[in-house]
This record gives structure tokens, C-alpha cells and sequence, in this order.
């Protein structure tokens, strides 16, 4: 078991590997090139399938619920992309630090860090398209709209990335967290309650889906109840409601995502450690 690392040393550590880190997208160009172009090809993906006049014109059914979830998915899709393999590719290097005094809170951490940092700029593309081409209302319920979608993609990304560091600690191998990953996407569609109708006990299992609250908050920063209900194709959920409590409580959600998964990355990671010294 790893004994208690120092405050100091701990975030000395935790910055060499944040660094590490940096370094090792930049050498290994597949790698940054996957995380340069997921956010352009998004954004092109909503040019082609959006209509940009879906939440102002009434000849347009229900594109601008359509339009939306397809960014929460993508969203959602790309954080876990980005971070299914980070911990079990490097399982057998993590394991080794760790047996010579490397904290294992810091190495997943850096990991969690090094990923959020590069998904504010992968967010940042990724909303600027969106408000771009999509003629998205201006509601302003807490910030400036284009602001209020920025911080819902980034906190989608951060804990879609979060549950993604969770399959890599726990799973010994890339091949493995594949199937893992692939079932949680099918999640955030079939669980989100937009696509399917979600009742009894399957209800409990949207709260863990990111794609639900992602859903939520940019329904509530662009009014999408009212619009739906002007075409009577309204969502049944109060939670779609323009109300700067619903926005708030989507994003307190998908911050606690955030933190339960990287706490349980961590925990998962030091019992395996644990166990293989046994």
C-alpha cells in the first residue's frame, strides 16, 4: 500500500507529470492529431445535419431538438474517446512509479488535467461552430448564451472524459475498455430520455448519464420546452425548462460526475496496485 506523500512532494510530482503528459500528445502525432480534428469534424457534422433556422422557423419541426442532442452526443462521444486508454496503456509504467514513491492520486489526476485542459480548446471550437451556424435564441438566463453553451459542452467533455478514466483504470487493457466504452455510448443515447422514453426503475440510471444533463442545460439556455410546445412536440421533463435553476443543477450534475469518476479512477487504480503487491 503507498504511504502518504507530502503536499510538497505531491505537487511536485503532480506537475512533472502534467508535463509528461503534454509531451507525450505532442511526440505521438496520431494521438494529437485525433485531438486537433475531432472538434472541426463535429462542428462539420453539424453544418451538414443542422438546419440553421430550426429554433426560429416554423416550417421546421423538430430539428432544433435533433440538432442539440446531436452535439450532447458528440460531446459525450469525444471525452470518451479521449480518455479510455490513458491509464491502461501505461498501467505496467503507473505500477512501477508507484512502487518507487509516485502517488497514484497524482498520476491520475495529471492525467484528468492534461485531458480538461485540451477539451476547453476542443469545447471552445466546437460551441463557436455550433452558435455559428445554428441560429441559437438568446435567452441569457444566468451568462451570455454562447458562454452558458461553452461551460455545458466543456463540463459534458470534462465528465464524459472522467467516466472514460474510470474504464481505463479499472481495465487491464485497451482491447478490453473498447467494449466497455462502446456500451457506455449506446447509454448516452438509449438512457438520455430524448431519443426513447425512460420510465421506473431505468429512470435512476439518466443520472448517470451526462448526455441527459448536457441535454438539459442547453435546453434551458435556449428555451427548448417553449419551442417544442409551440409545435406540440414538448419534452414531458420540467428539467427542459429556461430557469436558471435548471441550468445551474445540469451543471452541478455533470460537475459531481466529474469528481465521483476521477475519485473512482483512483480508488479502482491504488486497490489493483494494492492487490498486485499482495
Amino acid at each position: 500500500m503507498q504511504q502518504f506523500i507530502r503536499p510538497g512532494k505531491f505537487f511536485r510530482q503532480f506537475g512533472v507529470l502534467l508535463a509528461r503528459n503534454f509531451r507525450l500528445i505532442w511526440n505521438q502525432k496520431l494521438i494529437l492529431s485525433s485531438l486537433v480534428l475531432q472538434a472541426p469534424l463535429m462542428v462539420l457534422v453539424v453544418k451538414l445535419v443542422g438546419e440553421p433556422d430550426c429554433f426560429t422557423s416554423n416550417l421546421i419541426n423538430i430539428g432544433s431538438r435533433t440538432i442539440l442532442f446531436v452535439v450532447c452526443a458528440m460531446a459525450a462521444f469525444m471525452g470518451l474517446l479521449n480518455s479510455y486508454r490513458e491509464i491502461c496503456r501505461e498501467r505496467e509504467i503507473i505500477f512501477r512509479e508507484a512502487s518507487v514513491g509516485v502517488s497514484l492520486l497524482a498520476v491520475v489526476l495529471s492525467k484528468a488535467v492534461t485531458l480538461f485542459l485540451v477539451e476547453a480548446v476542443q469545447a471552445a471550437v466546437l460551441t463557436a461552430g455550433f452558435v455559428t451556424i445554428i441560429h441559437i435564441p438568446r435567452n441569457n438566463l444566468l451568462l451570455p448564451t454562447e458562454l452558458e453553451v461553452y461551460i455545458t459542452l466543456l463540463l459534458l467533455l470534462m465528465a464524459s472524459s472522467a467516466m472514460g478514466l474510470l474504464v481505463s483504470a479499472a481495465l487491464k487493457n485497451s482491447e478490453a475498455a473498447v467494449l466497455l466504452v462502446l456500451v457506455l455510448m449506446i447509454g448516452q443515447v438509449v438512457f438520455s430520455g430524448v431519443l426513447f422514453p425512460i420510465s421506473g426503475a431505468l429512470t435512476a440510471v439518466g443520472y448517470i448519464i451526462v448526455c441527459r444533463w448536457g441535454m438539459a442545460a442547453l435546453g434551458a439556455s435556449t428555451d427548448l420546452n417553449s419551442r417544442l410546445s409551440w409545435l406540440n412536440a414538448g419534452l414531458d421533463d420540467v428539467m427542459y425548462d429556461a430557469t436558471v435553476p435548471n441550468l445551474v443543477h445540469s451543471w452541478q450534475m455533470l460537475g459531481l460526475i466529474i469528481i465521483v469518476c476521477v475519485a473512482a479512477a483512483w480508488l479502482v487504480l491504488r486497490l489493483a496496485y494494492d492487490r498486485r503487491g499482495k
